[in-house]
């Protein structure tokens, strides 16, 4: 067949997909059991020509047909990996990980007892060996989300069952075509059937793919970072990705190319969008699922094409075995479902899942592209026996038409039965609230639209009417004051502020500052907001919102890097990120509360959105808190920090101008080009490095504490040598009361509050503590907590007492303020005043 014809017939085929579309919109049927009775019928019809001597001029058309040169490894190596990569990329990690056991239980346990439970009971009636049975199950036990995932949404089913369908059907086909490899293996070499030898081949092939497409995927964001601003370069790298995975694992590593190039997929799910554009990660999203759509449709069309010849050679017996297969794949899904997951429920180990949505996944688990080529590569595969090709054509191919036939086309009147069609009782409760915002405005703006250009007061009218009969029915609706408790309604507007954040942050306008590291972390702490929102209400949203603010084991060791080994680069960078993302989180809040009152307050009513401001002003004032303490530390970041929030603001506004000019009309392409790529070139040169200078020279340090004062600039460096770098986080102890007063500290910037029973006392730059329990020689009468991210010089007991003996009048000078402090932690404690170490 000349390439000329495989090109036409493809584009063909093409045109046949997109006219296929609306028919399935009109039926109701998932698109891809619409295709695939489209390409039976089309297979029909071309076998007809050729065995019809009626109509021997169309013999050629129908050999092009038939005989397009479209082999299993052209979907394997081609095809797959985009599919894949496409569905990894575009399901929410963050979402996903909520129900990662439950998609983890579907994707491999499932996986394993399907094909164990499949090939079982075919291998009980059907006169073939073991190992071909179970490649059989390994064949049938991958689902096709495509089939039902396009269904449940226009049906607006379950978020979360359209994420366990979509989660299990993305891993499980990484799980069953490592399984079918194997047992290939043992069809192809004759060998016996070693399990142990099997699923350690299998965990291999996992536990390999998966940590080659981490790798693969952190590196891929690393290179889409520093590629930020080419658009064409990104989405190349992000097309290519999934090839370079697949093919290195196959061929040279001998490990799940699926496996990784899923794994790789996840991983700029869960960072890509901040690696990009929030444009160009839209149009690479888009390109994807165009891509994806034209594979899935030529893979449906092509495979239901071979159908009729596959399924030539069946007879009775290949009906009963199917039947067989069908009901042990319903059976293993069943007892997954309703026998594990309960269990597992009750030990909390994975969210509950309702019987309706349970009944749906076992009977929405169709099979599609993936289980064709699979049965495809075993009958092109020269080494496996005829009859062993024979059976597994027949039986996949009928399996595979049976749930596109039959469970497809019943699976949502199944839905509707068990009212999985219907909303939420928060989101139906919600409805009338937005239909009452919406449809007001509508009318107003409408009205607005026809005194403008002096239209029809009448024709007005009627546009009108119908718009005021719906708010006159939405306004007797009460179910949002009723349905819902204060609880309810209450996380349905944490949640709607923390979506809005969640949009606010992915904008270029506010987050291009950020360092994308930085914006992941953001966008990890929102969804983990939303999350404490939905379990923990008001007090969940804001412990979420407080975690990046927690001292973390990763500064604890920057701090020992810079203050034992005087490596201060990590830390410097720590703490200047840190400083950029309070900045920009400040900025948010400020922008949550204009949400808040110019779109949420119409929604949610005064009462609920005074209290949703002050939740929003409580996160804002600790914020502030935060960082009012590092300008008092680093004054001049400060300021430089501010002045490149302002950077970034006008940068975009000045694309912004050029791109609404350029849609206007006034400029052309390539003058809205040339001024963008000016921009960019100018922005980029002005853009400041993101690390805080934390150097000190310690003996100037030394000066502003009055106890040295008198010293010379030899006797401070002397000192200087003794004091040792010590950085302490928020809300971080420097010691407590009891402990053995091992030495004293010197601030060097930051502050510390001290605690003496039920009285506190701030210290901050300049000052001094922990001299008491060395001069007593007595354990801490105190406990001592930084307040901000605070340096501090420790001065060890040894020291203290060598510089004691040294210099009799500083530590004299430390014995008169030590008395001092003594007398007035007394006055303290009588009048019940604050007091001091």
């Amino acid at each position: 067949m000349i390439i000329a014809d495989i090109v036409l017939t493809t584009a063909v085929l093409l045109m046949v997909v997109a006219s296929v579309q609306p028919l399935a919109r009109r039926t109701g049927l998932p698109f891809t059991v619409v295709l695939a009775v489209v390409g039976v019928l089309i297979g029909l019809a071309a076998l007809w020509v050729l065995r019809s001597q009626a109509v021997r001029e169309l013999d050629e058309v129908a050999e092009m047909v038939i005989d397009i040169p479209v082999s299993s490894a052209t979907f394997l190596t081609i095809l797959l990996p985009l599919l894949l990569f496409q569905g990894a990329i575009t399901i929410d990690v963050r979402r996903l990980a909520q129900d990662i056991a439950a998609v983890v239980l579907l994707a491999v346990l499932a996986v394993v007892v399907a094909l164990v439970v499949i090939g079982g009971a075919v291998y009980l009636v059907a006169p073939m060996p073991l190992v071909v049975c179970l490649l059989f199950g390994a064949i049938v036990a991958t689902t096709d989300p495509s089939a039902v995932i396009a269904l449940f949404r226009d049906l607006g089913a379950p978020a979360r069952l359209t994420r366990l369908v979509e989660g299990e059907s993305l891993l499980n086909d990484a799980t069953a075509i490592a399984a079918f490899g194997a047992f290939l293996t043992v069809v192809v070499t004759g060998q016996d059937l070693n399990f142990w030898m099997v699923t350690e081949d299998l965990a291999w092939r996992l536990s390999g793919g998966i940590l080659v497409g981490l790798l693969a995927g952190r590196a891929a964001a690393q290179l889409l970072s520093f590629l930020r601003s080419y658009r064409g370069a990104q989405i190349t790298v992000t097309v290519a990705l999934p090839y370079v995975v697949y093919v290195l694992c196959n061929n040279y590593l001998e490990v799940s190319g699926v496996v990784a190039v899923v794994a790789s997929g996840l991983v700029l799910s869960a960072v890509g969008r901040s690696r990009f554009q929030p444009e160009a990660f839209q149009f690479c999203l888009d390109t994807l699922e165009q891509l994806a759509y034209w594979a899935t449709s030529l893979v449906f069309v092509l495979a239901a094409i071979l159908v009729p010849r596959l399924l030539e050679a069946a007879t009775l017996a290949d009906l009963l075995y199917l039947l067989v297969a069908v009901l042990a794949a319903l059976v293993a899904r069943a007892v997954i479902l309703f026998g594990v997951f309960p269990l597992l429920s009750a030990a909390r180990v994975v969210q509950k899942v309702t019987t309706p949505m349970k009944t749906v996944i076992i009977w929405g688990g169709l099979r599609g592209s993936v289980t064709l080529a699979l049965a495809l590569a075993v009958t092109e595969n020269l080494d496996v026996e005829p009859e062993v090709k024979s059976f597994i054509a027949i039986q996949a191919t009928g399996f595979a038409l049976f749930t596109l036939l039959v469970q497809g086309t019943t699976l949502s009147p199944l839905m509707r039965w068990l009212g999985l069609d219907q909303l939420s009782p928060i989101d139906r409760a919600f409805r009338s609230q937005v239909l009452t915002q919406s449809l007001s405005s509508v009318r107003s703006n409408l009205r607005s639209f026809a005194g403008r250009y002096e239209l029809d007061d009448d024709l007005v009218d009627q546009a009108v009417r119908p718009y005021s009969d719906r708010l006159s029915r939405v306004a007797e609706d009460n179910s949002f004051a009723e349905e819902l408790s204060d609880r309810e309604r209450l996380t349905v507007g944490l949640i709607a502020l923390a979506n809005q954040e969640k949009a606010l942050i992915v904008e270029q306008r506010w987050s291009g500052g950020l360092a994308s590291p930085l914006i992941d972390r953001y966008l990890l702490t929102v969804g983990a907001m939303i999350d404490g929102a939905r379990e923990g209400g008001r007090l969940g949203y804001l412990r979420a919102a407080r975690m990046p603010y927690k001292q973390t084991w990763r500064f604890r060791l920057l701090g020992m890097a810079h203050s034992r080994l005087g490596i201060s680069r990590p830390l410097a960078t720590y703490l200047g990120r840190r400083f950029q993302y309070l900045l920009v989180n400040r900025i948010l809040l400020l922008e949550l509360v204009v949400f808040l009152e110019f779109r949420l307050g119409s929604l949610l009513g005064d009462r609920l959105t005074e209290l949703l401001g002050e939740i929003v002003n409580q996160r804002l004032t600790e914020v502030e808190r935060h960082i009012d303490a590092l300008r008092l530390q680093y004054p001049n970041f400060a300021r430089d920090l501010d002045h490149a929030v302002l950077e970034r603001y006008a940068y975009r506004e000045e694309i912004e101008q050029v791109v609404q000019m350029r849609e206007a009309g006034i400029i052309s392409e390539d003058l809205a080009r040339h001024l963008r790529s000016e921009a960019e070139d100018i922005y980029a040169s002005r853009r400041r490095s993101g690390a805080v200078d934390i150097r000190v020279t310690i003996p100037e340090l030394l000066r502003a504490f009055p106890v040295f004062s008198n010293l010379g600039e030899d006797d401070l460096k002397r000192v200087a040598k003794r004091l040792q770098e010590r950085v302490f986080a928020v809300d971080a102890f420097v010691f407590k009361r009891g402990e053995r007063a091992d030495g004293m500290y010197f601030i060097a910037n930051g502050a510390v509050e001290i605690a003496i029973g039920e009285t506190q006392h701030r210290l901050g730059r300049g000052d001094f503590f922990g001299e008491m329990g060395l001069l007593d020689q007595s354990r801490r009468s105190a406990s001592v907590r930084s307040i901000s991210y605070s340096h501090l010089l420790f001065l060890p007991r040894a020291a203290f007492e060598e510089l004691g003996r040294s210099f009799p009048q500083w530590r004299s000078k430390l014995a008169e303020v030590a008395r001092d402090r003594r007398q007035m932690n007394l006055r303290a404690t009588e009048a019940g005043d604050p007091g001091a170490e």
